[in-house]
């Protein structure tokens, strides 16, 4: 090869190279559809799919969370943690107020037999954010043929105690494991458990494994409990209850979330 021609081909490549993105994982996609969920009297993590509605803007998503969640928030509002970027480039988190009742009306679909609900929402044009297919909700057969079964490697993100990441308002990565057993037909079997520390604010958190592809999640379900040992100390003049994490959360089922999807208007 001759100088002029290296030097050429040199030359092409601090051209191209920068201009060539990384490859998105799994976990910064689900990462992207994350959000805190809040208000005064409910905090928890919820996650966006997109709307299925044949005219929904890009800003038009669906806010997948626990039931309780919106049960227990009064009011008839919620705020969700968006992301945004200054002109600087900087990361800054953006409250963006969301309606879920009027008057005593539920906004909310909730699905009648699990502590899972939906609610369609705009989000602000300048929030930045990844709004997830409904492919990527494992139905019962996707689930099954990834192989899902105990002692699987699960990851999820969250806001354990309400804590955030940093000032913009990302959530945390955390790792776990699938404990329970049998997990299908899910109809008999709705929730398992999985060996992690969950903890109030992680309701509503979405749990994935990879897809197929490596490089997209497979949502399998979401935290709706976590699970504590209760200690109690007694005498005539006091009675303690000490309570004790055991690092076991529960997860319901992604069908249930497909399903709930299924009953919007």
């Amino acid at each position: 090869m001759t100088f002029f021609r290296r030097s050429f081909i040199l030359l092409l490549a601090a051209i191209l190279l920068p201009c060539l993105s990384r490859a998105e994982t799994a976990e910064e996609s689900l990462l992207q559809a994350t959000f805190k969920v809040f208000n005064a009297d409910s905090t928890s993590t919820g996650f966006l799919v997109r709307d299925p509605a044949p005219d929904a803007a890009p800003t038009n998503v669906l806010l997948v969370t626990t039931g309780h969640t919106f049960v227990q928030a009064t009011g008839d509002s919620i705020l969700l943690v968006c992301r945004v970027k200054n002109e600087r480039g900087e990361w800054e988190r953006c409250d963006h107020k969301i309606m879920i009742r009027q008057g005593t009306n539920a906004l909310w679909t909730c699905h009648p037999t699990q502590d899972v609900a939906v609610l369609r929402c705009t989000l602000p044009p300048q929030a930045l954010f990844k709004a997830l297919p409904q492919e990527a909700l494992a139905d019962e057969a996707a689930a099954e043929k990834s192989g899902l079964t105990v002692g699987h490697r699960l990851f999820y993100f969250g806001y354990p105690c309400r804590t955030e990441a940093n000032g913009a308002g990302f959530p945390l990565f955390r790792e776990g494991v699938v404990s329970g057993y049998p997990l299908f037909p899910a109809r008999l079997y709705p929730s398992f458990l999985f060996s992690a520390p969950t903890f109030a604010g992680d309701s509503g958190a979405p749990v994935a494994i990879e897809a197929s592809d490596g490089r997209q999640p497979l949502v399998i379900g979401l935290v709706v409990t976590r699970t504590q040992q209760n200690d109690h100390l007694k005498s005539p003049e006091w009675d303690l209850t000490f309570k004790r994490d055991m690092d076991l959360g529960s997860i319901l089922h992604a069908v249930y979330i497909r399903e709930t999807i299924s009953l919007l208007r």
